[in-house]
């Protein structure tokens, strides 16, 4: 059994997240007793990482250029433009990686917006894509970036990527030392078992459905590894050479479905539950299940 993902705690117990069959195998989820973190135990391998992420996972090359004022995409926890005032707010101007840059459309916004951004993605015949559609720019898989030993940036991005790494704390280390002095890490990303009513409906059904059908599970791909809420996932960052600058917690309709996506009954059920919880989640800034945080490399 592996240790904990945020803190290294060995020891866990189960949790309320359902095991999933995929790739010939089990993903459990275990919760550690000292920080609450949910996370996979066994982790997936090189072979699950390639069946869970084939070239076409990333469909392409974004192609959405947005202008002020700034309309927040489907599918974004936190809006290009509110991430650019925050970037502007703290005075970095330079170079920037967005490491799990995706379909590139950031990537190409940041551009657009006179910020120098280079891309690195996980699947080599993606990064070709983007090397043939995107020009003046520099892509890299994650193992050819590594080889770059003197390659830094003023600015380095991770927008929906922690919650698919096996090795946080490992990669997180190693992007701060890619920081340049003064340099910010902004990450934005899921925090899956912060209270919301959402998460506690969702909880409660999980729950319900273990204890009538021992034997039921699902058969998702585990994509998402860690599944954190607000105060571990920010004791998580005060563990590395960073002061923090910003700390935000949003709501998003994800993984309920929003209304103009329903089809029948039961998902017209969830997106009223969605809905509902990210208007009782403006009532408390820590309520909510994504968060943005910016920390400024110390030194």
């Amino acid at each position: 059994m592996s240790s904990c993902l945020f803190c290294r705690n060995t020891n866990c117990k189960s949790s309320y997240l359902p095991s999933s069959f995929y790739n010939n195998k089990f993903f459990n989820y275990v919760q550690c007793t000292n920080c609450k973190l949910i996370y996979q135990d066994p982790l997936p391998n090189e072979d699950d990482y390639k069946v869970m992420y084939p070239p076409t996972y990333q469909m392409g090359i974004g192609d959405n250029i947005l202008e002020k004022p700034y309309k927040k995409l489907s599918g974004l926890r936190f809006s290009y433009g509110h991430q650019f005032d925050l970037i502007n707010k703290f005075q970095v101007n330079g170079t920037m990686l967005d490491y799990g840059c995706g379909d590139a459309n950031f990537l190409i916004n940041a551009n657009h917006h006179n910020i120098d951004c280079d891309g690195v993605e996980y699947s080599t015949e993606h990064v070709e894509i983007l090397k043939r559609g995107i020009n003046g720019r520099r892509f890299f898989t994650i193992e050819d970036f590594w080889k770059q030993g003197e390659l830094k940036y003023d600015i380095i991005r991770l927008s929906n990527v922690l919650e698919h790494l096996d090795n946080p704390i490992g990669i997180v280390t190693k992007l701060v030392s890619r920081l340049n002095p003064d340099g910010i890490l902004l990450i934005e990303g899921p925090i899956e078992t912060n209270f919301n009513l959402a998460q506690q409906l969702r909880s409660f059904y999980f729950r319900l459905k273990k204890r009538l059908w021992k034997n039921w599970h699902g058969t998702h791909a585990p994509t998402h590894i860690i599944f954190s809420n607000l105060q571990n996932q920010r004791d998580f960052f005060s563990q590395f050479n960073l002061k923090e600058l910003h700390f935000e917690v949003s709501e998003a309709e994800w993984p309920f479905p929003r209304f103009q996506d329903v089809k029948g009954v039961g998902d017209f059920i969830k997106a009223f539950i969605a809905k509902l919880s990210m208007m009782l989640s403006k009532m408390n800034k820590n309520w909510g299940n994504t968060f943005l945080y910016i920390g400024r490399k110390i030194g």
